[in-house]
């Protein structure tokens, strides 16, 4: 579960940023859940001390009780590695963010084109993400830990409930699992370009949408990309 914990006093701002957060995550296979608050509260608190949760920050500067330099201090006491974005109307704290090493991810001024900015900011996010995930699993009572970063595609073989993992090193690693549920276990760069195929959008070369043949960049093809999921995977590729 991804938690993004947006501080925000001003509501209509709140909505803003919680609708382009959304907008963000639609194409990806991430659970994430939206928390809001209109300042620092125990909750918070709690939130920030919980460990076992990935976490996204976005925080206004001026804020009620405390400010939001003093919420990113109080996270960089417990949390070293959640990403922190600022967005606010005062450009001029800039300077104290960065001098005060709380490892910002990014200032964001409210100004004209601070929602494209904003949701470039989350794609870039999700996508650092996703290349320090593994996919686990055992097979032949061995246990395997695959980064996603490394997995060309992933194809069934055929009359069984198993699937081959093909990587950049050439290495094949076999799976018990359907391609459905792999679907679901597997990051924003993963299409399901046929009801036995999963490809690394990051990996592909070129699409012959006309034939159905996906070549990838190691200049291996298959033949997986079904009629249905060709205007799918074209969409998904213009946005990813």
């Amino acid at each position: 579960m991804l938690r993004f914990i947006i501080c925000e006093d001003n509501n209509q701002f709140l909505e803003r940023i919680n609708n382009i957060i959304n907008k963000a995550m639609i194409i990806y296979n991430f659970d994430y859940k939206i928390s809001k608050f209109n300042e620092y509260n125990k909750e918070v608190e709690k939130i920030i001390k919980n460990e076992n949760e990935q976490k996204i920050y976005i925080l206004d500067i001026e804020l009620p009780i405390i400010s939001g330099l003093e919420i990113a201090s109080t996270i960089r006491e417990n949390d070293t590695e959640s990403p922190i974005i600022f967005l606010t109307a005062h450009s001029e704290y800039k300077n104290d963010v960065f001098y005060s090493r709380l490892l910002a991810l990014d200032y964001i001024p409210k100004d004209m084109i601070w929602s494209d900015r904003f949701e470039d900011t989350i794609k870039h996010i999700v996508k650092t993400i996703n290349h320090k995930r593994v996919l686990s699993f055992e097979f032949n009572y061995n246990s395997y830990r695959v980064p996603l970063k490394d997995i060309i595609y992933i194809d069934k073989v055929q009359d069984h409930q198993k699937c081959l993992i093909h990587t950049d090193s050439g290495e094949i690693f076999e799976i018990i699992c359907g391609v459905a549920d792999l679907a679901k276990r597997l990051g924003p760069s993963f299409y399901q370009s046929h009801k036995a195929c999963i490809v690394n959008v990051e990996k592909i070369k070129s699409i012959n949408y006309t034939d159905g043949i996906i070549t990838f960049l190691n200049n291996e093809s298959v033949y997986s990309l079904s009629e249905r999921k060709k205007k799918g995977l074209r969409d998904y590729v213009s946005r990813y």
